[in-house]
């Protein structure tokens, strides 16, 4: 470039005494405040989540007690969610829909429960719906089950790690 012609990406000083190019870009505090406003708006947004088997209703009007049979079921409305511990002629179809705000404990906005049972022919004889006023939260145990052994600590199995002989490489190459 010929001496006197000025650089085509000149610098410009900032007031804080950096320099960037010229064709950099600018930002406006409108633009900055957008930016931030959309941030924060999706962070808001909750997570939806459809867990189990959520029967509607166009599936469910296919299903007809004392015609259908179990594999007519199962065709229309899939494999149950669970089947009568007791009573293996009983089967449940539970779905749920659950939205969660960023870290909080997720909310049910939607539940059904449905119990389908067949008589000893495999014909359905019943279809209920089961509110979801009657479920139950189940607390789990946190009891640990004891092993046999004993407890080590950290120390212990580095200092055991260590007192071992090592193994040489024609002891592996012998077996």
């Amino acid at each position: 470039m010929p001496h006197g012609q000025p650089y085509p990406f000149r610098q410009k000083p900032t007031r804080l005494g950096l320099s960037f190019n010229a064709m950099s870009f600018k930002t406006s505090p409108l633009l900055l405040a957008a930016g931030l406003a959309a941030l924060a708006v999706s962070g808001c947004t909750p997570l939806v989540a459809t867990r189990g088997n959520l029967v509607d209703d166009q599936r469910l009007s296919k299903v007809q007690v004392g015609t259908s049979t179990r594999d007519d079921v199962r065709g229309v409305l899939g494999t149950p969610t669970a089947t009568g511990t007791v009573d293996p002629n009983t089967w449940y179809y539970i779905g749920r829909v659950t939205e969660q705000n960023a870290f909080f404990t997720p909310e049910v906005v939607k539940q059904r429960i449905l119990r389908a049972r067949f008589d000893p022919e495999g014909k359905l004889s019943a279809m209920d719906e089961i509110s979801g006023d009657e479920a139950q939260d189940i607390e789990p145990n946190e009891r640990i089950t004891p092993t046999v052994g004993r407890d080590v600590t950290f120390i212990e199995q580095i200092l055991g790690n260590l007192s071992r002989p090592a193994k040489k490489k024609d002891d592996k190459k012998k077996k």
